[in-house]
């Protein structure tokens, strides 16, 4: 029996025709089959490097300058809140009454609005960034707030160790956070201690608190 008469008309629905070759080092390379669902995790090779990042908010990619003109908004609204009463608030080195006015000033400073921070600070405030408005473990945001009130409080508790600001923890957070309740508060106490917050942020944070206590601001 013939047995290339009997495979006839047999054909293979697996082979492949008039496939691209590639030679030599393919990175990041995806080759998906009709109707197959993609999942990319890019790796890079020798020599090249990684490209940046856009931030993805509510599904949609957000420029640079998207996120930049939001830090901006977020800045503006955080700070509009603060209304520590005068017997809350303490004096510089220069016998000056650490005002509302300046502490706002000085919160900016510290996420890097309004000033010039070199390139290690302004590493180091992109990962608050992160905190204060992308993601944060167990934490939610308040409806119409683009940030997270934790991370405002946990900086504020800075201040408050640094002798900016007096009272209790409640009283503070209420001062910010009309709403605030004890468990909100909590945050003050926590301040940066925990590990979400990167090594350096202490130093980074001094060297505007310290400007602002020899009257700079």
């Amino acid at each position: 029996m013939d047995n290339n008469k009997d495979n006839k008309g047999i054909y293979n629905e697996n082979h492949m025709e008039n496939c691209n070759v590639f030679q030599g080092n393919i990175y990041g390379a995806t080759f998906p089959l009709p109707g197959a669902n993609v999942t990319i995790n890019q790796y890079y090779g020798k020599g090249q490097s990684q490209q940046p990042k856009e931030e993805v908010k509510e599904g949609k990619v957000e420029s640079a300058e998207e996120r930049e003109n939001r830090k901006i908004m977020v800045i503006k609204d955080i700070t509009s809140h603060f209304n520590f009463k005068e017997n809350m608030l303490e004096y510089d080195n220069t016998d000056k009454l650490i005002t509302n006015e300046r502490l706002s000033v000085l919160f900016s400073k510290c996420l890097g609005v309004g000033g010039y921070p070199s390139t290690t600070n302004r590493l180091l405030m992109e990962e608050l960034w992160v905190l204060l408005i992308d993601k944060r473990n167990q934490c939610f945001k308040q409806p119409k707030e683009d940030f997270f009130r934790q991370t405002v409080l946990n900086i504020i508790g800075y201040f408050v160790g640094k002798r900016l600001i007096c009272g209790s923890k409640l009283d503070i957070a209420q001062c910010i956070f009309k709403d605030a309740d004890t468990n909100l508060a909590r945050n003050i106490d926590r301040n940066i201690e925990s590990t979400v917050f990167p090594k350096g942020t202490k130093d980074m944070l001094d060297y505007y608190i310290n400007e602002l206590k020899d009257g700079k601001f």
